[in-house]
């Protein structure tokens, strides 16, 4: 009856002609009615989609625990009144004009959270027949009940964040879940997510009909589940801050031959500054040594046992043996300027850096490494003369690009593609939350990708989410936080609007204190300055005249800290970006 109901209401299938067409207009949320039976089982509510579509969105991914619509113990046995909530949640799509797409979270056989199951369930999906025979007939359950639902309504999402499979395995064990789906159902949408928790495109799938991929955005992956519960040792991570280098963190030593390699950063160091490096953690024992040019200006041992010592904040006993956290700063003064430094774990294991900061006379440069790929060797980065620091070709260190060279791939080989999956844990900073998703929602929308932010209403949403430092609008019974709202969509327009002409300028210091810097050779005549925060909120405004010679100097003191934007408007043009300021 329920089907019946479908197609006689709203009409026959509507093929999608243009896959990656469709995929670059879908945006919208996660919604987690039905994604664990222990805490997350309550069902959908027409009013999630009412407001979806009130506020511009078009796009709902349902991720299910399978758990929710079977019997305890028998996952061949569907539950009809269960299965019944994702049926209305697909009505209310249809009605709201919002595309549902269903996925597998947590599948026969596989999920990337662990729980306890019953002993017959405990089974690998990627290895065991049981498991894969059961995941089939899912995708066969779903098909057939909803095989008269348009695809540009309804589309399925294979298996969320495939993890611990070569991608031989898992092509083989998907296509086989995409030719019993489009059997049934041969214009049927279907997302496979990328490999290693969605990050790595599927190259045997490009060019098959019907199949769009998925990947999700949670790197850096310090700023988007920083103390988060389920994330061991996230609570011993150091304060996430934005933006972030896409440098590796990790000094491995000689007892990790095989990457061991030195961080170096060439540019022009004066006299008597100082070097600041911001040690995370150590495994078993490792010794950071600074050299200025050829010398050795700094080498400090650390030696990890039961004890916190003086150079420890934390004691982490595992079996490798003691990989303990610092946090703490270790820094030394150079004697005689420089043109390089060179930064190595020069014996032991290996050990990870927060941050590195250069600080003399009124500057101070401060640097976060945000890429914690095991094994990566380190590189040789340029010190540029505004305080930036550059890949050695003088390129950006752009945190994304991993996410760049996916969407690069996608365009190239015509691969549909969606983000499926992106957001920041309520324990964030707000002002560095909304500065970071801000960046990346721009990003998405440069490159003309869909996306889906998880979630909707809870501690990665923009309703309830719980946050202690963000101020939030009643909306409908819910508390919205508005600035993130505006974040997601004031990027929806791709095309440029107006042809003003944008102003290059280098501010600094970054992160600033009292002052923040730039040259006047760009700015000829009158000069309007606004600094507001990260919200839009008005701050503090400025209006000079320079003679292109002089520096200008804004004077920030009364500036909370924190992350703001900075706009700068001189005949028309214009140079808007982000400053941090820290206390």
């Amino acid at each position: 009856i329920f089907f019946c109901f479908f197609c006689s209401f709203y009409g026959t299938a509507c093929q999608v002609t243009n896959l990656i067409q469709f995929c670059t207009e879908q945006k919208g949320f996660n919604l987690l009615g039905k994604f664990d039976v222990s805490w997350s089982n309550q069902g959908y509510t027409e009013k999630e989609f009412s407001l979806i579509h009130e506020l511009g969105f078009n796009f709902v991914r349902l991720p299910l625990d399978y758990r929710t619509y079977t019997k305890t113990g028998d996952w061949d046995q569907f539950i009809d009144s269960e299965v019944y909530e994702i049926d209305q949640a697909i009505e209310w799509g249809i009605k709201y004009s919002v595309h549902v797409c269903i996925n597998l979270h947590r599948a026969p056989g596989f999920c990337v959270n662990a729980a306890t199951l019953p002993p017959n369930q405990q089974l690998n999906l990627w290895t065991d027949t049981v498991a894969q025979d059961a995941f089939i007939r899912h995708w066969e359950f779903f098909a057939n009940r909803y095989k008269d639902i348009s695809p540009d309504k309804l589309s399925f999402n294979l298996v969320n964040e495939p993890t611990g499979v070569t991608e031989e395995v898992y092509v083989k064990i998907m296509k086989r879940a995409i030719n019993s789906i489009h059997d049934i159902s041969p214009d049927r949408i279907i997302f496979v997510d990328g490999l290693e928790y969605g990050r790595i495109l599927i190259s045997e799938l490009k060019g098959e009909p019907n199949i769009a991929q998925a990947i999700h955005c949670y790197d850096p992956f310090g700023i988007t589940h920083y103390r988060a519960e389920w994330v061991d040792g996230s609570d011993t991570w150091q304060l996430p801050r934005w933006p972030m280098l896409w440098v590796s963190d990790y000094l491995y030593g000689p007892w990790k031959s095989e990457y061991e390699s030195p961080l170096v950063i060439e540019g022009n160091i004066p006299r008597g500054a100082e070097i600041i490096v911001n040690v995370r953690q150590v495994s078993v024992e490792s010794t950071l040594q600074i050299k200025a040019d050829s010398n050795i200006i700094l080498s400090k041992k650390f030696i990890c046992g039961p004890d916190t010592g003086a150079d420890f904040s934390q004691v982490i006993n595992t079996q490798w043996g003691y990989q303990n956290i610092s946090n703490k700063n270790f820094s030394i003064v150079i004697t005689a300027a420089a043109s390089r430094l060179v930064f190595e774990n020069s014996s032991g294991d290996w050990m990870t850096i927060n941050s590195i900061t250069l600080r003399w006379d009124d500057n101070e440069l401060i640097f976060y490494p945000s890429d914690d790929t095991w094994g990566k060797k380190q590189a040789s980065y340029r010190l540029e003369a505004d305080g930036s620091l550059t890949a050695s070709d003088g390129s950006n260190l752009l945190p994304f690009e991993a996410y760049r060279n996916s969407f690069a791939i996608a365009k190239r080989d015509s691969i549909p593609l969606m983000v499926q999956e992106f957001g920041v844990y309520n324990k964030t900073p707000y002002d560095v939350t909304i500065a970071f998703l801000s960046d990346l929602v721009k990003l998405f929308n440069e490159n003309q990708i869909g996306w889906a932010l998880w979630n909707f209403s809870g501690a990665f949403g923009i309703l309830n989410s719980d946050r202690s430092d963000c101020q939030y609008e009643t909306y409908q019974g819910y508390k919205l936080d508005r600035a993130m709202l505006e974040t997601l969509t004031q990027f929806n327009n791709t095309q440029t609007i107006a042809q003003e002409k944008i102003i290059s300028l280098a501010p600094f210091p970054l992160p600033a204190k009292d002052l923040i810097c730039f040259p006047s050779k760009d700015l000829p005549g009158k000069t309007f300055i606004e600094i507001r925060d990260i919200s839009g909120r008005l701050l503090k405004t400025f209006s000079m005249s320079a003679d292109g010679s002089e520096m200008i100097r804004l004077d920030i003191s009364d500036i909370i800290p924190g992350m703001h934007l900075l706009s700068v408007i001189n005949n028309g043009s214009r140079y808007t970006g982000k400053i941090i300021i820290q206390e």
